[in-house]
């Protein structure tokens, strides 16, 4: 049995507003396609995603955790995410320390939009949790949650509230000041906020009022409890003219708008009742009196008349059942203030962690720092507080991209547990981790990133020192370990290195001609032939500490240039920096260029730790040296001899004389006039053998063919020729793989089968061993001289799953299921691409690459 763990895990977080959440212990969960992934940014060693949970059957829309006992404080912690396939489900760790899906929340006609969990000083209710849930059949669901064991747990849908055509799109809960009552506000596509309050009298939430004032979309929502500026807990007797009491529950709405809205609700006490009636001269705002003789009025002909007073500056009042239901108690809502500064949709608003604070007298005290974070798709977050004496909102701190190719912004944005820490996530999949160093000095850190669409290929550098992914989410990314010393131990972690190539196109495949230089294909009728800069071998070499890469970088270009309207990078080379420099005065010749193209000061620079998402966009980008054409549809398929010397490809195809196999030489980067003409349907995989003898390529016709590597004995050219033919499995086969010794090779079918093949005494190619798999055979490879020259096979299959299956040189017709990947460390969608390596150590890794948008290294002992 193989002893199998997980290396690295590289996943995109998903494009939604709710897709992340920060717990008090420092852990990120966020959206990953379907898993709900685990993130510590807060990790010293940056460890990045430490595990991935899979269960939900579509898309993760929004993440939230259950925090139990003080939320400055809690003392317990479990997910709940909410998914596009009409189900929410609770995770949390049982005996094990394993996480588990305790819970499945059902009954929703819709995708599970939102999620809100109650965000208060102490939670009231020790062993319930409450959670409201809305979805985009237009029902917001009210839950309760209780422990029924380690492993489980029991939900009940207690209330479903009909909203009609108005999706909710965000939602908050909380507790109404001073009480153990819960409220939720709920943002709706008719641009309003619903108020919701529990009522005991009839034990159902109701609603008692609609906010108005946003003009579009409703996006986020979050309640804060205001426990004093910090004028007021350091000093008494501070003056201060703002109307925010302790107490006071504030609410923040982010819209489509751009607009953020705070609303304060407040406590309607009998004092300000008989305060109304005094003489008007003494009816002047004092600093424990918020509401005016206009705002009283507003509230008595509200609740005379039961109409909405909707001016901005007017309280208005809701009543609500009290504890001993004999009386209602009484507040006002009403709006606080209106925050302006982003210039595009604001998608998340959330406020900094509430937290314990120590007092003097060596009491501990409840405080919620005024700080929320906004995140918008202008590419900017925003940090917002109010003045500590006037109570003016300001804008702190502002951080982001200016300009560049930041997709389209940010999607949400965190505190941190000390608040000394943001992170956000942004529309490309990406983290951004910014650190405070001091007051309002924010500095960026080394964070997460990954594919957030399907990733089609893997591939490791013909010295397996640096892994390749190509992705429909148009980018290539290179992978390589950060070596580094702390302390006395010797850490090895995995990043995100290089951004080699970000194109117009989805891309289908990659392949190494040498060790720098890479053919990649994608929806699209051209190959492009890229080739490392120097920035990135000498980045490469300091990082993983592989000094010997340093020598092959002096005849490399310094790095790469975007033009604005191109897809082609643009060579550097050192001769035109200067020129380079001297044209960066030029305005009229900038304009050519894209906002992301480097400086020439970028293109000189080595990296001393993994690059931020602005510094892979920017700056890792890899020269586009040459194009390759022939073929009449889309690239499928590409792979080069070990040698470097010629490449072999093919393209979509319905008929033969589209499905062939065209080869290029490397040295002169020109097809060869000889074309395989092997098949009748699209070519799925090509794959020469480690010697260059043989071309493997396997067919949606349901053939492979084998072609061998001859030399033309009246031009003295080297070609291929096809030799052999076969029709071998019922449906496509889908990947193709040889051995480490060329003596045979494995083929892997829809058909739920994989075959291994070798030569008989005859020298033809037959059928060997037939092996059932219970899914589809969708990628194979063939790791590098198993134990005593025998073969270790991994394969991937339709549902996610990773098998591991051995033979001995001696009897390869007799292969053995050595071991399954668990599930916990697998794909959940189609495993797409696998690739072996063996490290300098010994220890083999293998590579794999799924339709569930990750990039996988594990290893095998």
């Amino acid at each position: 049995m193989a002893n199998i763990s997980t290396e690295f895990i590289s996943i995109g977080c998903n494009r939604t507003t709710h897709a992340a959440a920060w717990a008090a212990n420092g852990l990120v969960a966020f959206g990953a396609d379907q898993f709900v992934a685990l993130y510590d940014p807060l990790d010293k060693h940056s460890q990045g995603i430490k595990e991935t949970l899979p269960g939900h059957k579509d898309r993760v829309i929004c993440v939230d955790f259950i925090e139990r006992g003080y939320e400055s404080d809690p003392d317990q912690l479990v997910i709940i995410s909410g998914s596009a396939d009409h189900t929410a489900k609770i995770w949390k760790k049982n005996a094990q320390q394993q996480w588990v899906n305790s819970a499945t929340l059902e009954g929703f006609k819709g995708a599970v939009e939102t999620i809100a969990t109650l965000h208060t000083e102490k939670v009231a209710d020790e062993t319930k949790d409450l959670i409201v849930a809305g979805s985009a059949d237009g029902k917001i669901r009210v839950w309760e949650r209780s422990v029924k064991d380690q492993d489980t747990d029991q939900v009940e849908c207690i209330q479903e509230i009909d909203c009609g055509n108005k999706y909710p799109m965000s939602l908050a809960l909380s507790y109404l000041p001073g009480t153990t009552t819960p409220i939720f506000a709920s943002g709706h596509t008719d641009k309003v906020i619903n108020i919701y309050t529990y009522q005991r009298s009839s034990n159902s939430f109701e609603k008692v009022y609609t906010l108005q004032g946003h003009d579009n979309w409703v996006r986020s929502l979050a309640f804060a409890t205001y426990t004093g500026a910090p004028a007021e807990r350091s000093d008494d007797n501070a003056s201060k003219t703002h109307t925010l009491q302790t107490g006071d529950l504030i609410l923040a709405s982010g819209s489509q708008d751009r607009y953020i809205r705070i609303w304060k609700i407040s406590p309607y006490s009998a004092e300000q009742q008989h305060t109304e009636e005094q003489p008007e001269e003494q009816q002047q705002p004092s600093e424990s009196n918020a509401l005016t003789n206009d705002l009283l009025e507003a509230l008595k002909e509200s609740a005379l008349t039961g109409e909405d007073a909707q001016l901005s500056t007017k309280a208005h009042l809701i009543k609500v059942d009290s504890n001993n239901n004999q009386q209602q108690q009484e507040f006002t809502i009403m709006f606080e203030a209106l925050l302006m500064g982003h210039d595009d949709w604001v998608f998340s608003v959330s406020w900094e962690r509430p937290r314990k604070v120590t007092m003097e007298d060596g009491t501990t005290k409840y405080d919620q720092p005024m700080r929320l974070i906004s995140a918008s798709s202008d590419k900017s977050m925003m940090i917002w507080s109010p003045d500590a004496l006037s109570g003016v909102w300001v804008n702190d701190v502002r951080m982001g991209d200016i300009g560049g190719n930041a997709a389209l912004g940010f999607c949400g944005a965190l505190f941190g547990p000390d608040g000394k820490q943001v992170i956000s996530y942004g529309a490309n999949g990406s983290f951004h981790l910014w650190k405070e160093q001091e007051q309002n000095l924010w500095s960026p850190q080394v964070t997460i990133s990954g594919h957030f669409k399907q990733v089609e290929q893997v591939t490791w550098d013909p010295q397996s020192r640096y892994l390749v992914s190509a992705s429909l989410d148009q980018t290539t990314r290179l992978y390589a370990p950060w070596k580094r010393q702390v302390g006395e131990d010797q850490i090895e972690t995995w990043h995100e290195m290089g951004r080699p190539q970000v194109h117009g196109y989805d891309l289908k495949c990659v392949a190494f001609t040498h060790n720098w230089q890479f053919v990649s294909g994608a929806d699209e009728k051209v190959l492009r032939v890229f080739d490392t800069p120097r920035s990135c071998v000498e980045s490469l070499a300091a990082l993983t500490g592989e000094l010997k890469m340093k020598d092959e970088a002096s005849s490399r270009p310094l790095g790469a240039n975007l033009p604005a309207l191109g897809l082609s990078n643009k060579a550097v080379f050192e001769d035109e920096i200067d020129a380079m420099a001297a044209t960066d005065e030029n305005h009229a010749t900038l304009q050519s260029y894209s906002h992301s193209s480097a400086t020439p000061t970028s293109l000189l620079e080595t990296m001393i730790q993994p690059p931020y998402e602005e510094h892979l966009i920017q700056h890792t980008l890899w020269p586009e040296m040459e194009k390759l054409y022939g073929h009449l549809y889309e690239v499928m398929c590409v792979d080069a001899t070990t040698d470097g010397k010629f490449i072999a490809t093919a393209c979509k195809a319905s008929t033969s004389e589209h499905a062939v196999i065209r080869l290029f030489d490397t040295t002169q980067w020109k097809e060869l006039t000889t074309k395989i003409a092997a098949h009748s349907l699209t070519v799925t995989r090509v794959r020469f053998s480690h010697n260059d003898r043989w071309l493997l390529t396997v067919s949606r016709d349901r053939f492979w063919s084998l072609s061998e590597r001859k030399q033309n004995p009246t031009t003295g050219d080297i070609e291929y020729e096809l030799v052999a033919k076969n029709k071998a499995h019922a449906r496509i086969i889908w990947d193709c793989a040889w051995a480490h010794d060329d003596a045979l090779f494995v083929t892997g079918s829809r058909d739920k089968t994989f075959k291994v093949w070798r030569q008989d005494d005859k020298q033809q190619w037959v059928c060997v061993c037939t092996i059932k798999c219970p899914e589809a055979v969708t990628a194979l490879d063939l790791a590098p001289e198993f134990k005593n020259g025998s073969y270790l096979l991994a394969v991937g299959l339709e549902n996610g799953q990773i098998q591991l299956w051995t033979a001995s040189k001696e009897s390869p017709n007799d292969w053995v299921l050595w071991s399954q990947v668990d599930q916990r460390m697998s794909h959940v969608g189609v495993v797409r691409s696998l690739s072996w390596r063996l490290t300098n150590s010994g220890r083999f890794q293998l590579a794999s690459g799924g339709e569930d948008h990750s990039v996988r290294i594990l290893n095998v002992d």
